[in-house]
């Protein structure tokens, strides 16, 4: 079946900017807002999944039904004064690489790593920290995308680092909020390292917690795929699961996976960026993902993985231009 996707809410700024007011954003729609919206007149026509009748997917049914948000209260957080921008940051941001519409307009997921490239350890230091929420700041002020998202991060990375330069192979953790590394290591291995890599920003909390060669690991917990096991590193989306779903409710199950989303999309630019490329690897064995790391119950689940790695070419696809009829 088809589901309604996001409506994204623009608002002006140039009055925050003369004034330094702060103003509050609305983060749901006015529900006759809405009503209103869906008596317009819509252009285009959209793409349908299926020229047949939906496949009856029960349980997609059942989850979706489930995880809706029963909230009608609005909601709204405080929003701060639009950042001013000077020309001569812009042009310092832009030196070091590519703009930010070319990578994105040729971004491209991987089908199959060559297992051989590797990435050095100071880019995959800058890709963990684009991951990274910024938790101490409030919502409105954290990095693009982080300021979309107006709950506290749940998920956490359990990565299988295999060609990374002058970074021992293993298992690694990159603990997304800080406050929340003590909890995750009472739940895991008790013979886990925990100890912070060569070269590592004293602001990134990444730990190694086992050398040693993961790549049959990784190949094995995501479903025998080997783009798991060919890349540079992959790595698995823990959540903070039980406790998440306890306090807020079976509908924030939806906005794990939207989180998890965030992650993966901006692991995708960052690879790209990097010369590399990369690929959600939407299956794998969650419950041996969780022995790997001694996780036990539900406090915490692995929702999706991920894969950075050097594309294998393949010579029977054909890549075009993007938008080359624009």
């Amino acid at each position: 079946r088809e589901h309604p996707g996001p409506v994204l809410a623009v608002w002006p700024t140039a009055a925050d900017r003369r004034s330094g007011a702060k103003r509050r954003l609305a983060l749901q729609v006015d529900p006759s807002a809405a009503h209103e919206l869906a008596r317009q007149r819509w252009t285009g026509r959209a793409n349908r999944l299926s020229r047949e009748d939906p496949v009856p997917w029960a349980a997609i049914d059942e989850v979706a039904l489930a995880s809706r948000n029963p909230h009608s209260e609005p909601l709204e957080v405080q929003g701060a004064p639009a950042p001013r921008c000077e020309a001569g940051a812009r042009v310092m941001a832009m030196a070091d690489g590519p703009a930010a519409a070319q990578i994105i307009l040729q971004r491209r997921s991987l089908l199959a790593c060559d297992g051989r490239t590797s990435i050095a350890a100071e880019r995959f230091y800058t890709m963990l920290q684009r991951v990274m929420p910024r938790v101490e700041l409030a919502a409105l002020a954290r990095a693009v995308p982080w300021d979309a998202i107006a709950w506290d991060p749940a998920i956490h990375l359990g990565l299988f680092v295999h060609r990374v330069d002058g970074l021992e192979p293993g298992l690694y953790l990159l603990v997304r909020d800080p406050a929340k590394a003590e909890p995750l290591k009472r739940a895991m291995h008790r013979h886990f390292a925990w100890t912070t890599p060569p070269g590592c920003p004293a602001d990134l909390p990444l730990c190694l917690l086992e050398a040693g060669d993961a790549r049959r690991l990784a190949t094995q917990v995501s479903c025998h795929q080997h783009i798991a096991g060919d890349g540079a590193f992959s790595l698995a989306m823990i959540a903070e699961y039980q406790e998440t779903l306890f306090t807020h409710g079976p509908w924030i199950y939806r906005r794990l996976y939207w989180e998890a989303g965030l992650i993966g999309q901006v692991l995708y630019l960052e690879a790209e960026a990097a010369g590399v490329r990369a690929t959600g690897i939407g299956c794998y064995f969650d419950d041996p993902v969780h022995r790997v790391f001694g996780l036990e119950a539900l406090a915490f689940q692995s929702l999706y993985h991920f894969t950075v790695g050097g594309p294998a070419r393949d010579a029977r696809l054909t890549t075009l231009a993007p938008y080359g009829e624009a």
